[in-house]
């Protein structure tokens, strides 16, 4: 794997002062996101909607993640990164406004869409990060961000549980007020941040992006590990709502917003506890494969589950898997590229990954519209072993000393 020699040798302690809050923005941003995800998939098939139009509405977020991705991340590194989160957060309090008040699913397939659109504040709050940290340090950054993530998921995973029981509709307006939050703590907290000096005549595209091997192939074992989770992720309400009873009660909303719950205290453990000492041990190459292998292993794992606790022991291991790949892989992808490109090039590899997010949920719901349960996990399955053989015969082993 290439690294490029114009990084500072001399590293610099985590700036908590300008990361704190960032990470207040990011879990409040996700406990949003979380409020509406436990009801969405029911208030979906309220309207009559299959799982193939859950897949389709799913992959609209996705879709516009895709565009949306490269064009803040580029967008942020010539205005600055305060601008652009703002933006983005203005656009997805408007698109869940329009979810709590949509009439039909066409309006529900809009509203998501523009939710996709937003995910773009993704690549910005990395970037961010990157702008305050040091390559010794930016995996441990990341990390931090991403477990603000989980501590948010369990927030508005839980917000959701209670108020789905007044109705589905109560948890998107939830979101809409911490949607609301968020903007107004960015507002008044975050930095105005210089944006960083770009190259003379420089036009990013994704071709010049993928030039590098690097991180073309970084990028392309992210579509693998991110096509994996989403076959299973985006389907995994409808696949239990269908065939897991226990102790007589049916797979609810209520029940989805437990698991969220759980994977979003997985999260924080993976995060805080896991990252850092996994980092100790493991390089970057055998880290990548211990994902793989958690995620699949948690697929045959749920494909199996007939109790809680089995049930458990799936999210656990695949909420593990996904939690420490986001960090890695971020911190891969902004550990090979130059300061002024961090924005252009962290967004363009997510808006890349979202080809993943896009196909996938169609993928499973069509199979899953045909009752093939266990062509569905099947898949999933494959897809995390293809990426698992990529990794092991791609990335390089470290030399020996």
């Amino acid at each position: 794997m290439e690294t490029l020699p114009d990084r500072p040798a001399a590293s610099k302690t985590l700036g908590w002062r300008q990361i704190l809050p960032v990470v207040v923005i990011v879990c409040v941003y996700a406990a949003g996101t979380a409020a509406v995800l436990p009801v969405l998939p029911f208030h979906i098939r309220e309207m009559g909607g299959s799982p193939l139009i859950l897949g389709i509405i799913i992959a609209s977020e996705a879709l516009g993640q895709f565009a949306s991705a490269p064009l803040f991340g580029q967008l942020s590194d010539r205005l600055g990164r305060k601008s652009v989160l703002l933006l983005c957060q203005s656009i997805a309090a408007l698109s869940l406004l329009l979810l709590a008040l949509a009439p039909n699913l066409v309006i529900i397939l809009i509203a998501r869409a523009m939710f996709g659109f937003t995910v773009g504040n993704i690549s910005v709050t990395a970037a961010y990060i990157a702008d305050h940290s040091s390559p010794d340090n930016r995996r441990q950054a990341m990390g931090i961000m991403m477990g603000a993530a989980g501590l948010g998921g369990i927030i508005g995973a839980g917000l959701s549980g209670l108020l789905s029981e007044i109705s589905l509709n109560a948890p998107i307006l939830a979101s809409f007020v911490l949607v609301l939050f968020a903007l107004l703590v960015t507002s008044l907290t975050l930095e105005n941040d210089r944006p960083a000096e770009r190259e003379t005549g420089e036009r990013p595209s994704f071709k010049a992006i993928l030039a590098a091997p690097a991180i073309r192939l970084v990028v392309m074992v992210m579509l693998f590990h991110f096509f994996a989770y989403g076959m299973y992720m985006s389907q995994m309400p409808v696949f239990l709502g269908d065939t897991f009873i226990w102790d007589g009660h049916a797979f609810t909303a209520k029940e989805l917003s437990y698991l969220i719950m759980a994977d979003g205290a997985v999260n924080i453990f993976a995060q805080l506890v896991l990252m850092g000492w996994l980092s100790k041990y493991l390089t970057e190459r055998q880290l990548i494969l211990v994902l793989f292998a958690l995620l699949a292993i948690g697929f045959v794992t749920a494909g199996l589950a007939s109790s809680i606790p089995v049930l458990l022991l799936a999210v656990f291991l695949i909420s593990t898997g996904d939690a420490l790949a986001k960090p890695t892989y971020m911190a891969a992808l902004s550990n090979r590229v130059p300061t002024n490109r961090q924005g252009i090039v962290l967004g363009a590899a997510q808006s890349l990954v979202a080809l993943a997010d896009i196909t996938s949920p169609v993928i499973g719901g069509f199979i899953l519209g045909f009752a093939l349960y266990g062509i569905w996990i099947g898949v999933a399955i494959a897809t995390a072993m293809i990426g698992a053989v990529i990794v092991a015969s791609r990335f390089p082993r470290p030399a020996a000393t």
